[in-house]
């Protein structure tokens, strides 16, 4: 499961998000190759709102349409690790292979938009630490040949 992300960003500054931090968000990437933040998810202190609580949404449940409601829209998170812990709670970061990210949709609820990281089986060498894993998928429109 993804806790957490590192990035460095334009200045070689490295920042660090985990989640449930109340003010916890996400840097996407947006069509016009701009990052934005928003808002990680709904942390378990807000428990009205509209939004799913957590900051995780599993693919087959957007498969299945339990998201529509908050008309998901699918985006890539900018990321160079993330963080998943074990079954002890140790931390380990996990290297984004470059020209991939992890996968996130935008959740809508009236006018307040939040992003949740979409979460799928682990790969089997990372079965033993957490069932559920980031969607890490490569960035639409960049080949592996461009590494």
């Amino acid at each position: 499961m993804c806790r957490g992300i590192k990035l460095t960003d334009h200045s070689g500054i490295e920042k660090r998000i985990e989640f449930p931090h109340p003010k916890a968000a996400l840097p996407i990437q947006s069509v016009e190759g701009q990052i934005k933040w928003l808002r990680w998810g709904n942390n378990l202190e807000e428990k009205e709102g509209g939004f799913f609580i957590g900051g995780w949404a599993r693919q087959i449940s957007l498969e299945q349409g339990k998201w529509d409601k908050l008309k998901p829209e699918p985006v890539d998170l900018v990321a160079d690790e993330f963080l998943s812990r074990d079954p002890e709670r140790n931390p380990h970061w996990i290297d984004i292979p470059p020209g991939h990210a992890i996968k996130g949709i935008i959740a809508t609820h009236h006018d307040e938009r939040r992003v949740y990281v979409i979460t799928t089986e682990p790969p089997e060498e990372y079965a033993w630490m957490n069932d559920r894993w980031p969607l890490i998928a490569p960035i639409e429109g960049h080949s592996a040949s461009s590494n």
